[in-house]
């Protein structure tokens, strides 16, 4: 009864506020001579200077150029700050969409904001926000707060905000193009000669000496004009991105799918070198095991046999070829994309300023993977096995005999085989075909209502349309079909179009056996986001509301906000029955939706102005209640304060608690079998665990040592939603110092700790936590769900539990710094040859704290990479200690250029598979001492130069080079790191540059 009281109170002051303000609403009248009050990200109340109390990066659009941002997630990605997350170089488990992700706590706790308001979820699955909907030749600049936001701008701001400032009162044509390449010397002796080695099935040499690749190509117009009466403005845009398709056979690092090599143990995780591999669980020779209940005498029983390599008509115990999946997937995905949209204003009258947004983007990817088939461990029905007659005609008389054994081959029994085989020749790769159509429209008022009191009122609407077919996987039901067939007439028992399936043969598929089981799936939904928000901002010193030490009074701000998000996901009936092979489980509808009512409240105190040791001390105080329809009712709150000695030094420190509500995903989504990285520490003939622990796991004794791996390094879960989840609520403690010598000219600095603790985190017990298994943690043993017949935990009977919960916490702690100085070499005493500026941008973490489980001991994963550091409560690349990007530009005065040159800075890592902890010592791996490849990656220093050119008025030219020197990026084993998400190709993309020196030559003309 409180809640609704309370959520009926929020939305009448909403309604109350709102109707008010449209109408008492001047416009900004602003005398010239004045300095205008602005507004700084992290803080609603404006200010006449551009100090924050919060730490602050601002990327302008000078440094847009530079880096010839295509995608704003590449120019984010750079940051040190930022962990690489969802990008167009993601294949195998690609949502379609970009994403940032601040100190690597995940999107999913990253506020992202236009022109400081909400840009909306973009992905039905994945409810972040989609930054392909920011065009980004119109982006002014873009302000990044790290540390928690919640009280100024609502749930989401745990990690940070990063706000995109927009281009607007622009008058004229403006004409933008940019063409962007990769350049590579494919000159990598041990990768190459690896890619030699026979044994594995698709394997690739890269091309030799220079590659090169059309990587992307970009065109935007902009077309603005002013109101007749100079009262207001239109500017309107339009997009075009094209990204061009490149597949990872095109380079050393990835023409082969990396894994670890030992002769003495092959089953074994003690390497001592590497080779080109893959999966030899799905190849396109086949892998066959029968079933512990169809072990029939004189059958090969618990044995894996395959389609013997040589030709001859029997199955044969030795090692199988593996598969190479890597040649054929993507490095970076295909990508179409068209924006368009407008920012408009216009000043009715001294009281109302009036404005619209609109922003449309429809962007159309495809990410490709290698081929489908019979993956082990799936089978027909939500089964883990196919039913083969003894008598199938497509058999040779021998592979009958050695299948069922004696008595029951030539015989109409059915055999039921845990089954692997790749539908490789012909070549036939899944390509999962993605399409967000997205738009978002804000209108609202601002002016200034009364003498220092100024308003802003808004209603804002978004939507994410998502369509998504999934091309060339097959289907379980019509696989079984085609391996149940009558020797008398040589047709599938269940006759119509059902075509036989010889998986007996290598090359024994068929077009007419494809075009029969090759299935397509389809999935479709929307999200939408629906905001009001009604906020004032006034001086209260007009009123003496002031400190007795300071000229300036207090500053508020007012306000309150409702908001309602929904989320629709629906499915065709083959991703609903979990039809589909290479799934490795049913993806179910989902639908849902959640409101909340807010009240917040800034103040900017000024205590001290003007003062010996005392130029200004401020405090800001900031609150904001909410109350949710289903997580129940949250408090977020700040206190900060600086403290400027003098104009040379000044101290900023705040605590900041965050929160974030779980989204439509987490609350709502159905029980369903789901992949994720990772294997089965009781798989193989010699488990790198005990008996008792595999036992303790739901192992039977007949099981045991015969459990194949999770294929490809992916294992199943089951995974659901929880409506009962609570907010999750951090808590940040930043301090620091900012620099601005008098003596030093054009020179400011800046250094600012960060502490930041997230408790009750949403998300489920990390697979590395279950799968660590009896290394100090039994209960764990608990969440396997078995296969009762194959003992294994992948396809629909065989899993890991993963419901979600509010488990336990993550926290990170470190320094960010920050240095700006521009001076001349005339002022060096070295003539005029123009100007210089220097930037530099550092990061270092000192710790990366996760607690999978509430209650267990924390690792570490600062300085690491690995599966453990991106399982479950955080996500991402590499968290690399130190991180920097350092600039240096030379603008001439003899030539209309600019020259600028950047060194970007990735501290070195070491493997979180050998680390102490029992989460990551025993992690899904199997890990326990990898080779030196794996287990240290070297710091990479990457040296990038550009540079623009003013050709005439109003044209400009800008050109760059990225990765000068060509450095390769890590090659790592791909069966340790993750093979979906930010890992791909051997290595971390966005971490590292994969594609070699890329080069991009861009032109602005305005009219």
């Amino acid at each position: 009864m409180h809640n609704k009281t309370m959520r009926e109170r929020l939305l009448a002051s909403t309604i109350i506020c709102g109707a008010a303000l449209l109408v008492a609403a001047p416009a900004f009248a602003q005398d010239d001579t004045e300095v205008a009050a602005v507004v700084v990200t992290g803080s609603r109340i404006p200010q006449p200077n551009l100090t924050s109390v919060s730490p602050l990066t601002v990327v302008n659009d000078q440094e847009l150029k530079l880096q010839g941002t295509t995608n704003v997630e590449s120019l984010l990605n750079s940051l040190p700050q930022v962990v690489v997350d969802q990008t167009s170089t993601v294949s195998n488990g690609a949502s379609g969409t970009a994403t940032v992700n601040l100190r690597g706590l995940g999107p999913s706790r990253t506020l992202v904001l236009v022109d400081g308001r909400r840009l909306m979820p973009g992905d039905p699955a994945s409810p972040f926000a989609d930054l392909n909907n920011i065009p980004s030749a119109l982006v002014e600049r873009v302000d990044v707060v790290t540390g928690g936001a919640s009280a100024v701008y609502g749930s989401d701001a745990v990690a940070g905000v990063v706000n995109f400032i927009m281009k607007r009162d622009f008058e004229g044509v403006r004409l933008d193009a940019q063409y962007t390449f990769g350049n590579h010397t494919n000159d990598n002796s041990y990768l190459r000669s690896l890619q030699g080695v026979q044994g594995v099935s698709n394997y690739q040499r890269a091309p030799s000496d220079n590659t090169n690749t059309s990587l992307s190509n970009q065109f935007t117009a902009i077309i603005g004009v002013n109101a007749p009466d100079g009262k207001g403005n239109l500017t309107g845009y339009v997009g075009y991105t094209q990204l061009k398709p490149i597949l990872q056979s095109q380079y050393d690092i990835s023409a082969c799918s990396l894994g670890a090599t030992n002769v003495a143990d092959p089953d074994s995780y003690h390497y001592d070198g590497a080779k080109c591999f893959g999966s030899n669980a799905n190849s396109a020779y086949g892998r066959f095991q029968i079933a512990p209940a169809d072990r029939h005498p004189g059958s090969f029983g618990g044995t894996r046999f395959h389609v013997a390599t040589n030709g001859t008509p029997t199955f044969t115990s030795a090692s199988v070829p593996a598969y190479s999946y890597g040649p054929l997937n993507y490095f970076q995905r295909p990508d179409t994309r068209y924006t368009a949209g407008f920012f408009a204003h216009y000043q009715v009258n001294d009281k109302v300023d009036v404005y619209s947004d609109f922003m449309f983007s429809d962007d159309h990817t495809v990410a490709q993977i290698a081929p489908s088939g019979l993956f082990a461990g799936t089978g027909a029905n939500g089964g883990s096995t196919y039913a083969i007659n003894c008598n199938n005609p497509l058999m040779t008389a021998a592979q009958q005999l050695q299948l069922c054994g004696t008595g029951f081959a030539g015989t109409s029994a059915q055999v039921h085989v845990t089954a692997g085989f790749r539908f490789a020749n012909p070549v036939l790769p899944r390509q999962d075909d993605l399409r967000h159509t997205q738009y978002k429209i804000d209108i609202g008022a601002r002016g200034e209502f009364a003498e220092g009191w100024t308003y802003d009122i808004y209603a804002q609407y978004g939507s994410s349309i998502y369509s998504e077919h999934y091309n060339n996987d097959t289907s379980t039901a019509k696989i079984q079909n085609a391996l149940l067939v009558d020797p008398g007439t040589g047709q599938c028992y269940v006759g119509g179009a059902c075509v036989p399936l010889n998986i007996f043969r290598y090359g024994g598929l068929t077009q007419a056996m494809l075009d029969y089981t090759v299935t397509r799936g389809f999935k479709s939904g929307e999200t939408t986001e629906a905001v009001v928000s009604g906020s004032i901002t006034g001086d209260l010193g007009q009123y003496g509301v002031k400190s007795p030490w300071a000229t300036n009074g207090v500053g508020i701000a007012l306000g309150t906000e409702y908001r309602r998000e929904t989320l629709v996901l629906s499915v065709d009936n083959e991703f609903l029955t979990g039809d589909l092979s290479g799934q490795g489980g049913a993806t179910l509808p989902n639908a849902g939706s959640f409101d909340v009512y807010e009240i917040f409240g800034e103040a900017r105190v000024p205590i001290i102005e003007d003062a010996p040791l005392a130029k200004s001390v401020t405090l800001e105080l900031g609150y904001r209640f909410s109350d949710y329809s289903l997580s129940g009712q949250t408090d977020s709150y700040k206190v900060s304060g600086d403290w400027a000695v003098t104009d040379d030094i000044r101290f900023r420190a705040g605590y900041n608690r965050a929160v974030r509500a779980p989204n439509i995903v987490e609350l709502f989504t159905a029980q369903t079998v789901g992949l994720f990285s990772g294997n089965d520490p009781c798989a193989g003939a010699h488990p790198g665990v005990t008996n008792a622990i595999c036992f303790a796991s739901g192992v039977t004794p007949a099981q045991n040592g015969t459990i194949t791996g999770c294929p490809a390094g992916q294992c199943s879960a089951l995974f659901s939603g929880n409506t009962a989840l609570k907010p999750e609520e951090a808590d940040t403690y930043t301090l620091g110092v900012v620099l601005t010598p008098t003596f030093l000219p054009g020179f400011n600095a800046s250094v600012d700790y960060f502490n930041m603790k997230v408790d009750g985190l949403i998300g489920s017990n990390p697979s590395a936590t279950t799968l660590s298994c009896g290394a100090g943690n039994l209960s764990a043993c608990t969440q396997f769900h078995r296969d009762p017949g194959t003992g294994e935990i992948f396809g629909a009977n065989g899993y890991i539990l993963a419901q979600t919960i509010n488990t336990g916490y993550v926290q990170t702690k470190g320094y960010d710094v920050s240095a700006n100085y521009k001076t001349s070499f005339e002022d060096m005493g070295l003539g005029d040859w123009g100007g210089l500026a220097f930037n530099l941008v550092g990061t270092y973490t000192k710790n990366l704290l996760v607690s999978p489980v509430t209650g267990a001991k924390a690792y570490d994963c600062a300085g690491l990479h690995g599966p453990g550091c991106v399982d479950g409560v955080r996500e991402g690349g590499p968290v690399a200690k130190w991180r920097h990007r350092f600039r240096v530009t030379w603008t001439p005065t003899f030539a209309p250029v600019t020259l600028s040159a950047v060194w970007r800075y990735v501290g070195e890592s070491d493997g979180d598979f050998n680390q102490t902890s029992i989460y990551l010592a025993n992690h899904p791996s199997g890990v326990t001492d990898t080779r030196p490849q794996d287990n240290h990656i070297d710091a990479y220093n990457y040296l990038d130069i550009a540079g623009t050119w003013n050709i005439r008025d109003g044209w400009v030219m800008r050109f760059g080079m990225d990765n000068v020197m060509d450095k390769d990026p890590p090659a790592l084993d791909a069966n340790v790191i993750p093979v979906a998400g930010s890992g791909n190709g051997n290595t971390f993309p966005g971490t590292y540059d994969v594609f070699g020196r890329t080069v991009f030559v861009g032109i602005t003309a305005d009219f």
